[in-house]
């Protein structure tokens, strides 16, 4: 868009001027008003180049304006697609970690009642080596069938914390599970005794 002044004359209006302004010189006798008169043609001339050019700039640097506008529309929508896709993101993050918390959770709660139970019957193996298994006519008594049950509850768990990657736990209860096998065979009963007595019973 070029803007105008109403004041300023067109190129057809200004070419006359600057005609009439040199046959006017020539035809002037005066040397001193000749000289005058081409030196308003030479001035005359000279703003309209200048004008000329400040024209071109302006257009210049509008078109950069134009361009750079563009350019800020683009980079404003890829900003709000860099935008609406961190939101996404983070969602996603948020709804991850909350998963994570709840495995982390379930584990610990499963590890505390893996823990539990294991001292339970570490008090029950405690209280059952104080009192030795009794023997009466081959037939072994409650107190085996107790320790037999712990060996089956400490080896059941030592595979639970073998799953759950907690070693420690795994290692104590496979212990505690031979402990409590070397107690059977030092009371001298085997499976194949156990079956035979329950066989006699």
């Amino acid at each position: 868009m070029t803007e105008t002044n109403a004041s300023w004359p067109d190129a057809a209006e200004t070419t006359n001027i600057l005609r009439f302004l040199h046959r006017f010189a020539d035809l002037m006798s005066n040397g001193a008003n000749s000289e005058n008169l081409l030196c308003a043609a030479r001035m005359l001339q000279a703003h309209i180049d200048l004008l000329n050019e400040t024209k071109e700039l302006l257009r210049i640097e509008r078109a950069k304006g134009d361009a750079s506008a563009e350019a800020r529309k683009a980079l404003d929508a890829r900003l709000g697609a860099f935008e609406y896709e961190i939101l996404g993101l983070k969602s996603r993050l948020a709804e991850q970690q909350s998963r994570n918390e709840f495995v982390v959770a379930e584990m610990e709660r499963r590890q505390s009642e893996f823990l539990q139970r294991a001292e339970e019957a570490e008090a029950r193996v405690a209280a059952i080596e104080e009192q030795p298994p009794v023997l009466a006519f081959g037939v072994i008594a409650a107190p085996l069938s107790a320790l037999l049950a712990a060996k089956a509850q400490f080896e059941a768990l030592a595979q639970a914390f073998e799953r759950s990657g907690n070693i420690v736990s795994q290692v104590m209860c496979e212990a505690s599970a031979s402990s409590l096998d070397r107690v059977i065979l030092d009371a001298g009963v085997t499976d194949e005794g156990q079956g035979r007595s329950q066989n006699a019973a």
